[in-house]
């Protein structure tokens, strides 16, 4: 069964009510601490990001289109922010460039991360770090953690 009242989800949530170029009616956003960054430049965001790794993993772009499965002409409409990045694209090319979708989400949206720029970057770290821990050390730290926070184990943050 659907919510009631929308208006009340919408300040429930902290969404405010925006324009952004690519929509012709408005959309509700949270803003983050740069402000409410439009749909185009979290996609230049993406952009940057694949370009730099792939330029750190010393691919060019015929390479990085053969492992896609595209040609390096359609690869490249992403490096330029011309092609919309969808979410199963953005794992393949994760996949290739040995990074985690994380990273990426980050580098366009770092206010999931955070209440300003450093607190953001420092969660990244902590979670990358987590992410390269071995199944044994991460229990062992999530158990510290529901611990810290008195919390039960196995409880769920995201239901509260």
């Amino acid at each position: 069964m659907a919510i009631k009242d929308v208006q009340r989800y919408i300040g429930e949530h902290g969404l405010v009510e925006t324009a952004d170029p690519e929509c012709d009616k408005p959309v509700y956003r949270k803003p983050g601490f740069e402000g409410i960054r439009s749909f185009g430049d979290m996609e230049w965001a993406f952009s940057r990001f694949i370009r730099e790794r792939r330029d750190a993993r010393r691919l060019n772009r015929a390479q990085m289109g053969t492992m896609v499965g595209l040609h390096e002409t359609i690869f490249a409409r992403y490096e330029r922010a011309f092609s919309k990045l969808h979410a199963t694209r953005l794992i393949h090319i994760c996949e290739i460039l040995d990074c985690s979708p994380i990273e990426m989400i980050h580098s366009a949206a770092p206010h999931f991360f955070g209440e300003n720029r450093e607190e953001a970057d420092d969660k990244l770290k902590l979670i990358l770090r987590v992410l390269d821990m071995p199944a044994s050390t991460a229990s062992s730290l999530l158990n510290l953690v529901e611990g810290l926070a008195g919390e039960e184990p196995g409880d769920d943050p995201r239901k509260r």
